[in-house]
């Protein structure tokens, strides 16, 4: 199996696949614990579904902690006639699928397991995709590339609510649209390149104490790397809790139905989106060409901040559109120039490239598991009977701030 040339560009089509597939990834992974999750537990548990979402997201959060990591180990490994990325892609993509569709017909208990096996499947399909980038992207093109890709995760928002919409209340289109998409995506990207060979040699059995062995790092060795895993797990701990209370912001504080939540969230959206694109693209080209990553991440991680502050005191549509907006600006240059920073920052870089990014995307999990489950205490922190999104939100500011602090240490990066 050919090498691929790490000096030169890779062919568009393989790019433009790429970023096909993370866009359909971004709409499986993201839309259900955006909005669809939020308005099935509404329609099952109306009286108690902040505390039902914050159990099933952070059940299923603690799924994805191990599943990324353990599919990026195995992937590194894997020595499959289609290559050690593409197997994980597809039946990552399948079991998926199957998780979202028993949301769509079960009850809380069996929305727990189905969001389980969704983040299983989507989280292997995301360490393999992930590896892609420093096993086919020379580290010049990175920032760009990463850019590009950074601009799926709010398209992937938009064009998820908006298959929301399309779906018109229909549980199983609102659930299985987004993954039968990327199913056909991932199918198109398996044919366009050439996966690399699994170059580990390890004549050792795999056994648990094996696998723990190669997951043990020092983070005092690994300064860089641990830093900038700090750094995202506080970013994502703002971005979760938004994320994960922002449909119930708007029924409790502004007072929109269930009913109006997906065409209120396609109009915002719309706008945040094309906001974030631009921030990503133009963010990502600029530290290819400024030779820079950590100015960008951690002003952004600042602006994230102030823009939580402005949503967390909203009174109305307005004000809420106004930071909201802020905040994808700040996103979108984080992310795509965070994903460009943390692959010049990997321990093992060739041998163990979609293990040592499972590991950083646990920075991006976990506080899926911790935001929802210590959220409902800031809500009704003041004793009130009425959630209190004032608190929560600038809890959440102090998060991205502390974001922004972490990677100011890195040192093996500018």
């Amino acid at each position: 199996m050919n090498q691929p040339d790490l000096n030169k560009r890779p062919p568009l089509i393989f790019i433009g696949s790429l970023i096909a597939v993370y866009f359909a990834l971004s709409m499986a992974l993201l839309t259900p614990p955006m909005m669809t999750i939020a308005l099935r537990v509404a329609e099952i548990e109306p009286n108690n579904k902040e505390y039902v979402l914050g159990l099933l997201l952070g059940i299923g959060a603690i799924v994805a902690i191990v599943a990324n990591p353990l599919a990026g180990y195995f992937s590194d490994r894997t020595k499959s006639v289609l290559g050690k990325r593409k197997i994980w892609m597809l039946l990552g993509t399948v079991v998926g699928m199957a998780g979202l569709w028993l949301i769509a017909w079960g009850n809380v208990g069996v929305m727990i397991v189905g969001w389980c096996l969704a983040q299983l499947g989507f989280n292997a399909v995301a360490a393999a995709v992930m590896a892609l980038l420093p096993d086919q992207i020379p580290e010049k093109f990175r920032g760009t590339v990463s850019g590009a890709l950074g601009m799926c995760i709010p398209g992937g928002m938009v064009a998820g609510i908006g298959l929301t919409n399309f779906a018109d209340g229909n549980s199983y289109l609102m659930f299985l649209l987004e993954p039968a998409i990327l199913l056909v995506l991932v199918v198109l990207l398996c044919f366009v390149y050439t996966d690399k060979p699994a170059s580990i040699v390890d004549g050792d059995k795999l056994t648990l104490k094996k696998i723990a062995k190669d997951f043990y790092f020092n983070p005092l060795t690994q300064l860089d790397f641990t830093w900038a895993f700090v750094s995202r797990f506080f970013f994502f701990m703002a971005l979760a809790t938004f994320f994960g209370y922002q449909v119930y912001f708007l029924m409790d504080r502004l007072g929109y139905k269930p009913a109006e939540i997906p065409e209120v969230m396609l109009k915002v959206n719309m706008i945040t989106c094309a906001i974030q694109i631009l921030s990503s693209f133009v963010s990502g080209w600029l530290s290819d060409l400024m030779r820079t990553r950590k100015v960008f991440i951690w002003i952004s991680a600042a602006v994230y901040g102030v823009g939580l502050l402005m949503v967390g005191y909203a009174a109305d549509y307005n004000s809420f559109l106004l930071g909201a907006s802020v905040m994808s600006c700040a996103f979108g240059v984080y992310l795509a120039v965070d994903m460009a920073l943390v692959t010049e920052v990997l321990p093992d870089p060739h041998n163990n490239a979609a293990k040592d990014l499972g590991i950083f995307n646990v920075a991006g999990t976990l506080p899926q598991t911790l935001s929802p489950a210590i959220a409902p205490f800031f809500l009704f922190l003041d004793g009130g009977s009425l959630p209190n999104y004032n608190i929560l939100f600038t809890v959440a500011a102090i998060y991205a701030v502390l974001g922004a602090l972490a990677i100011k240490p890195v040192k093996g990066v500018r």
